[in-house]
C-alpha cells in the first residue's frame, strides 16, 4: 500500500511539472484579428503550410488552435 501512494504521489508531482514547460514556448509573430468588430493583437506560436494554405498557432484567444491566415487582418510573421 505504501508502494502504491509514493508512486501516486510521484505521479502527481511530475504531471503537475509537465504543464510549465508547454507554455513556456516563446512567440514567433504577432497578428491582429477583428473579433467582435475590434481589433485585437493575437501572439501566434508556429508558421506552418498545409495544403497550400498557411496556418498560424495562434494563442488567446483562439485557444493555441492552428487557424487560417485569412482569419487576420496583418500579421509580422514571414
Amino acid at each position: 500500500m505504501k508502494k502504491i501512494t509514493t508512486v501516486l504521489m510521484f505521479l502527481f508531482v511530475l504531471s503537475g511539472c509537465s504543464g510549465q514547460f508547454l507554455e513556456k514556448k516563446a512567440p514567433v509573430c504577432e497578428a491582429t484579428a477583428m473579433l467582435g468588430g475590434l481589433p485585437r493583437t493575437v501572439q501566434i506560436y508556429g508558421v506552418r503550410v498545409v495544403a497550400h494554405q498557411v496556418e498560424y498557432k495562434a494563442g488567446d484567444p483562439f485557444n493555441w488552435r492552428w487557424v487560417n491566415r485569412n482569419n487576420f487582418t496583418s500579421s509580422t510573421c514571414k
